[in-house]
């Protein structure tokens, strides 16, 4: 997985490339909490991911538990369906807000 930042002022657009699994899930962790930290509001553009496994499933749930905690808000774009078919099947595609 590489990730692009796009810093947009208070928004930092995170373009994800490549597979979220558990072979990558503790780095993107520590670049998520870090990058929650730095803007209010995150979007993941998804455009370029492959794949997202169960540990990447954590890894964004543990992102938008961060996001609404400091009262911002973590928005996906560009899922594509074998990844959006995760979400709805773990029940997060209800939570999130997915464009």
């Amino acid at each position: 997985m590489d990730v692009k930042l796009v810093d947009h002022g208070k928004e930092g657009e995170l373009i994800i490339i490549g597979s979220l699994d558990a072979r990558v899930s503790g780095k993107a962790d520590e670049l998520f909490q870090k990058m929650s930290e730095r803007f209010t509001d995150i979007n993941l553009n998804m455009k370029d991911m492959e794949y997202i496994s169960s540990a990447g499933i954590r890894t964004i749930r543990n992102l938008y538990i961060s996001v609404n905690k400091n009262g911002g808000k973590l928005t996906l774009s560009n899922v594509n369906e074998n990844v959006m078919e995760v979400f709805e099947i773990t029940g997060l595609a209800g939570l999130l807000n997915i464009k």
